[in-house]
């Protein structure tokens, strides 16, 4: 991978085993005792190490990797693609601040510098289409939270992951036709460090530490990491996408839906296995395979 001033690259290698980067789960006590304890001993911000090169590289020896560090990138998905056609294989682009950070549908994925876990893993060849892909991400995402005291996320279709109700995190994959299995590109942003965020999205977004949850990122980085190796595998993916549905936040409940510029409401029955929403409604079920939903109170 191309070196840049703020930029660490090492050699890719495999390894299925992480034991150096170990995580510190957040006490199990109430919320309230958390961010008390929180607030007397902060988490360390290990992530930005990552700009020393031998850092870098220990850690991406770790995750079996290339690893490209930024300590501020326009949008680490940018890179990672760059990256990808230029025929990178199975590396991570992780910032500690993006300028121009992308969400779903061409919005845009804002986060003040040292807050978020911002990254983007290249997969090739490709594990699954990227809709269903960036789906389970999301169970990726749930299960690295719970390995680090956060178990009651919820997801969200189509790849948001939830918090009390409130969106914590999001993925967003990227996929193309190379001839050798294609690629995919997934990108994955976690509120992690905000003790506040803007009033326009207070209502509908939240954040590790605002949840009551102390999480290290480089942590994070690492679990969810494991987690999507997981789930690359088909014969996984089939038991991620039942987990997908258990922590569904909309199954059985009535949804208002906006889709390929209609709008309609009927009530979320599934996910079928290719990651598109069934929507009961009163002429019958409509198939979503990507919009916006939002329940109906």
């Amino acid at each position: 991978m191309q070196r840049h001033r703020d930029v660490h690259a090492a050699p890719e290698r495999h390894h299925r085993h992480r034991r150096g980067i170990r995580a510190e789960p957040a006490r199990r006590n109430d919320r309230r005792d958390r961010a008390r304890a929180r607030d007397h001993h902060p988490v360390v911000p290990r992530l930005v190490l990552l700009a020393h090169p031998a850092v870098a590289s220990a850690v991406s020896r770790e995750l079996g990797r290339d690893l490209e560090y930024h300590n501020a990138i326009a949008s680490t998905q940018t890179r990672a693609r760059e990256l990808a056609d230029a025929g990178a294989t199975r590396g991570i682009v992780v910032a500690n601040e993006q300028t121009a950070g992308q969400g779903t549908r061409g919005r845009t994925w804002v986060a003040a510098a040292g807050t978020s876990l911002l990254a983007s893993w290249i997969l090739r060849p490709a594990p699954a289409a990227p809709a269903l892909f960036a789906a389970l991400a999301g169970v990726a995402v749930a299960r690295a939270l719970a390995t680090l005291g956060c178990e009651d996320a919820s997801l969200k279709w189509p790849n948001d992951v939830e918090l009390d109700g409130r969106k914590v995190a999001g993925a967003l994959a990227h996929g193309s036709s190379d001839g050798r299995g294609g690629l995919l590109v997934i990108g994955i942003g976690v509120n992690v460090h905000q003790q506040e965020l803007p009033a326009e999205i207070a209502r509908t977004a939240t954040s590790l530490a605002i949840a009551g949850h102390g999480v290290d990122r480089l942590a994070l980085l690492a679990r969810i990491t494991t987690e999507l190796d997981r789930i690359e595998s088909p014969a996984e993916q089939h038991a991620a996408m039942s987990e997908w549905r258990e922590r569904s936040s909309l199954i059985g409940r009535d949804v208002a839906v906006r889709s390929a510029g209609r709008d309609f409401s009927g009530r979320a029955d599934a996910i079928d296995d290719e990651g598109a929403l069934l929507v009961h409604t009163s002429s019958g079920v409509e198939r979503v395979i990507t919009g916006d939903v939002v329940v109906k109170h």
